[in-house]
């Protein structure tokens, strides 16, 4: 999997970096470039809009399709690579009608990811705080004509939980070839009165969509932080019979965290509560340095040791509350006597111990 960066050049990304779900090996993402003008919506589950006022990580509110370029960059891109090329990050709000889907598919689009969430217009028009986000629906069918299409669902109890089955079934009558579910993630800055989903009403999804895979031609996917949610994720691999011989302690979100002692059960596993962002927010890529430090103080001073946190972490360098990477490492070394270490997959876990051994 790829992704076209600014300078047109390929960048190899993982599946973790695409909602945990497995993709096609040959997909090429379009993202959203520095051009790309405002979403124009003010929906009252995005993340944007929740965000702690002291996070140092500030995205704008953009939409790909706003981009004038962005036709230039499929065309180089089926040009030059032999991909499936997806564009992402878009409501279809802005800068969609026929003669832009006629446009894209001319500059060699293969399939469009759009944030649908609803098939009431009323309801996606309050969801997304756009009096005009009602008429995407319209132009679904159109669009399915010519891409291959994926909706995504943000589920939000009081919009689209109770009637999913019938939303799914509208965009399988629509053409719609997949939809992706997402339980709604909401932190203490949600201004909305926005709530996470119950267990009952993450059983109650998951039993429909089930049902309607069957039934449908659609393709249904539960991603897997719906899934740990649950309690159910699992990533299929067998545990790890590995027993360090300093003392080690791995550092995972809340979701992980059930998964994580299962692969690693010699290894003490800590769970980091992400008090930073607060809510339901619970995946290790969200985790900050203050949180970190706060499980860290809990934990023994050692001569020496090692502590193992997830690469997705880090943005660059920085934690999103603004710790270097150097910084954090450093002072739990000082202070506790770890060396920090970081993974990107549980696979790499043994190979950092073995690193560190040596």
């Amino acid at each position: 999997m790829y992704e076209l960066t600014e300078d047109l050049k390929l960048r190899k990304i993982t599946k973790y970096e695409l909602d945990g779900i497995e993709e096609r090996e040959d997909l090429l993402v379009i993202p959203p470039s520095s051009k790309a003008g405002p979403c124009g919506n003010g929906c009252i589950f995005c993340y944007l809009l929740q965000n702690p006022p002291d996070m140092i990580y500030k995205v704008p509110r953009h939409d790909t399709l706003n981009d004038p370029e962005l036709e230039n960059r499929i065309r180089y891109a089926r040009e030059h690579y032999d991909l499936w090329i997806r564009v992402t990050d878009t409501s279809g709000n802005v800068k969609f009608d026929k003669d832009r889907v006629e446009s894209l598919y001319s500059a060699g689009l293969d399939e469009i990811q759009i944030s649908v969430h609803t098939t009431k217009k009323d309801v996606r028009a309050r969801l997304m705080r756009n009096r005009h986000a009602g008429k995407l629906i319209d132009l679904l069918p159109f669009v399915a004509e010519h891409f291959r299409v994926i909706a995504d669902i943000i589920l939000t109890p009081g919009y689209n939980v109770e009637d999913i089955g019938e939303i799914i079934e509208d965009l399988d009558s629509m053409g719609i070839h997949e939809v992706r579910l997402f339980p709604v993630g909401v932190t203490r800055y949600n201004r909305f009165g926005v709530r996470s989903l119950t267990k009952e009403e993450l059983t109650f999804v998951k039993r429909v969509a089930l049902e309607k895979d069957e039934e449908l031609d659609i393709r249904i996917v539960i991603p897997p932080i719906f899934l740990a949610l649950l309690g159910e994720f699992t990533t299929g691999l067998k545990p790890f019979d590995i027993e360090p011989e300093i003392p080690t302690y791995i550092l995972t979100g809340e979701l992980a965290y059930s998964e994580m002692k299962r692969l690693f059960p010699r290894i003490n596993v800590v769970m980091v509560k992400n008090e930073f962002f607060g809510g339901n927010i619970g995946t290790a890529g969200l985790l900050t340095g203050r949180d970190v430090l706060r499980e860290v103080e809990k934990l023994p001073e050692v001569d020496i040791g090692l502590i193992i946190l997830p690469e997705l972490m880090f943005y660059g360098d920085m934690t999103l509350d603004g710790w270097r990477r150097q910084d954090l490492f450093t002072k739990i070394l000082v202070e506790k006597g770890y060396i920090v270490e970081t993974a990107l997959e549980p696979q790499e876990i043994p190979k950092v111990i073995e690193k560190v051994a040596l």
